[in-house]
Parts: C-alpha cells; sequence; structure tokens
C-alpha cells in the first residue's frame, strides 16, 4: 500500500526526533510490551518497531510491566538505552503504567531512557509525584505526541526535558485491503475514556456495525498462546536468554499483530469509520478508509486531530452526533 504524502512526513518528522537519541546500531530494550487485548497499543509497539528497523537499532530485550524484573534488564542489556512504549497513559487514568515507568527510571539512573510519545493527563498532585521521579535522572527524555500535552508539561512538569513527537503508531504500514461489508462501522469505546455520548444522531438511512475492539475465538487463542513464552520465562529465571530469544521476542510481536490484523479487519468493514478511539481513527486512516473522529473523555482525539491526524484529506472531526451525521453523509458521496 503507498504511503500517503501525510502519512511520509509524518514518519520523517518523527525520524528526526528519534535520531539524535538512539544511535545506530546500539541495541535498546524496550518496556511496558501492551500484553493486553488493546489493539491501539499493539499498533503503536508495531509502529515503534518499524522506526528502531528503520533506524538501525535491534532491541536486545523486552518486557510488559508484570514480566519486568531490574536484574533480567540488567543481565539480557547490560548497557544502552531503555525506551519506555508511548501510548495514552501519562498521568492519572491508568496509574499502574505510570507507576512502572517511574520504577524504570529509578532503577535504572545511569542509562539514557526515552519515554516514547505520550499525550499528558495529570493532576497537579500527580505532576509532583511525576516531576520528583523524573527530575533527579541525568539523561532522561520525554516524548509528547501532541501540542496540548506539551502545554500541560510546561505548566506540570517544569525542568523535565520533553520534546514534540509525533504518535508512533504512524510507523506502522498496512498491506491489507478489502472490500466493504457496511456503509459505515461505528468503534465505540466501552471503557473509562468513553464519554458516554452517542457518536451519530442516526439520521440516515445507511447500514451500519457498532463494535469496540473485538476478537474472534481463534484470534484470542492465538493471542494468548504468543504470550505464553513470556510467562514461562518468568517462572523459570534461569531459562530467560534462551526463551527471550527463541520464543519471547517472537511472541510479543507475533501477539501484536494478532490484534491488529483483527482490528485491520473490523475498520475494513465499514466504508466509513466513526470512532472515539484515538488508534482506530490512526488505523482506518492508514487503511484508506474515511473517518469521522469523535472526542474522547480526555480530548486526546481533538489534540491529536488539531496537531496532525486532520491533515489527512479523508478525515473529519465532529463535536456532535448530528455534525458527525453530516460528515458521514459527504464521506459516502462517490467521489466525482
Amino acid at each position: 500500500m503507498t504511503l500517503a504524502p501525510v502519512h511520509e512526513h509524518l514518519q520523517r518528522e518523527s525520524l528526526d526526533v528519534l535520531r539524535p537519541l538512539l544511535e545506530p546500531g546500539m541495541p535498546v530494550a524496550l518496556v511496558d510490551f501492551p500484553l493486553h487485548d488493546n489493539a491501539g497499543d499493539s499498533l503503536i509497539y508495531l509502529g515503534e518497531r518499524a522506526y528502531l528497523r528503520r533506524l538501525g537499532i535491534p532491541v536486545r530485550y523486552q518486557t510488559s510491566v508484570g514480566r519486568y524484573r531490574p536484574a533480567d534488564l540488567a543481565g539480557l542489556h547490560p548497557e544502552g538505552p531503555i525506551l519506555l512504549h508511548g501510548g495514552g497513559n501519562f498521568g492519572d487514568r491508568w496509574a499502574l503504567f505510570q507507576h512502572f515507568r517511574e520504577r524504570v527510571i529509578a532503577d535504572f539512573p545511569d542509562r539514557r531512557i526515552v519515554q516514547l510519545p505520550q499525550s499528558v493527563e495529570m493532576s497537579p498532585g500527580t505532576a509532583a509525584r511525576v516531576r520528583s521521579a523524573y527530575l533527579p535522572h541525568p539523561d532522561l527524555t520525554v516524548l509528547l505526541r501532541d501540542t496540548h500535552s506539551l502545554r500541560r508539561a510546561a505548566d506540570l512538569l517544569e525542568g523535565v526535558r520533553v520534546d514534540y513527537c509525533p504518535d508512533l503508531a504512524f510507523g506502522y504500514r498496512p498491506t491489507r485491503t478489502r472490500r466493504a461489508r457496511v456503509d459505515i462501522v461505528q468503534l465505540r469505546r466501552a471503557d473509562s475514556e468513553s464519554t458516554g455520548m452517542p457518536l451519530v444522531a442516526g439520521g440516515g438511512s445507511w447500514s451500519q456495525e457498532t463494535v469496540d475492539w473485538n476478537y474472534s475465538p481463534l484470534e484470542k487463542l492465538t493471542w494468548n498462546l504468543a504470550k505464553a513464552p513470556g510467562s514461562v520465562a518468568k517462572r523459570a529465571p534461569r531459562a530467560l536468554p534462551r526463551f527471550s530469544r527463541a520464543l519471547v521476542d517472537p511472541g510479543y510481536a507475533l501477539a501484536a499483530r494478532t490484534l491488529v490484523r483483527a482490528a485491520e479487519d473490523t475498520l475494513l468493514r465499514g466504508r466509513v469509520v466513526v470512532t472515539d478511539r484515538l488508534h482506530a481513527a490512526v488505523l482506518a486512516t492508514l487503511l484508506g478508509r474515511p473517518v469521522v473522529a469523535r472526542d474522547n473523555a480526555n480530548g486526546k482525539l481533538a489534540s491529536v486531530f488539531a496537531d496532525y491526524l486532520g491533515r489527512f484529506p479523508l478525515v473529519r472531526f465532529a463535536h456532535t452526533a448530528e455534525e458527525a451525521d453530516d460528515h458521514v453523509r459527504e464521506l459516502l458521496q462517490p467521489p466525482r
């Protein structure tokens, strides 16, 4: 699938940010693998790996939050940078992952650490804790994926080294195409980031499906089997080097690809995708499907749309369900 000019520009922009931070040929550790069934986080992971390959940077060690042990990381990755997986949980809402980042930063004060692009959502109290954890580290860079987050960081995290970098999910290059089955796929959140509001008003006569990320029994089985080597390695530390090289890393890649391919199948069913999930909007855009984006509870879709998602010619942002209906009607019109 040929890259759109906007996609190419975003990739160049991200590579320009990453190059000064990472030396070609120098292995890295990539921690906080998304060992949960959110296809959006797997999409970010696959994009991160794609950028690292383009930069000639091998990943020597990777792990998830629950499988992290400092001794394993130090033994299998004795020198070189540590990368913290990007996403949308820098702050309060998904506290487990934020506490994990602070732990890694404290465990490795002598390593270069790069927090890959995140959105900021944190209270002043959490910001004070994060700042006290981040400031003492001598070689820590925090990448933020939207200018709203940069402004928040300037207010809340004074002194912490931050830089702007587009979401690394844009490193991913889908190759699949498929004929649509319905006019619109509504992919809407069912978690704490949902606003609870309808995505469309339903004023049209179009056919539609309403889903969240969902997976077939075979996809769930594949995903669980792909994660299994990591569980074995955690329970048998002496086997970790062998398992890490032979099974754990390929298992992580298979787990991520399984979720993303399932997400592609879902999004490709619609001629137009309407969603309040950022990475459903990103993936649908990369697949060439028109998108109507609605904001989520913390405003990250509006922020990313304003910075770069809105540059794609077939992406629209709707503030209301009625506005979403208008955009759907427009996007369903055959090209002239």
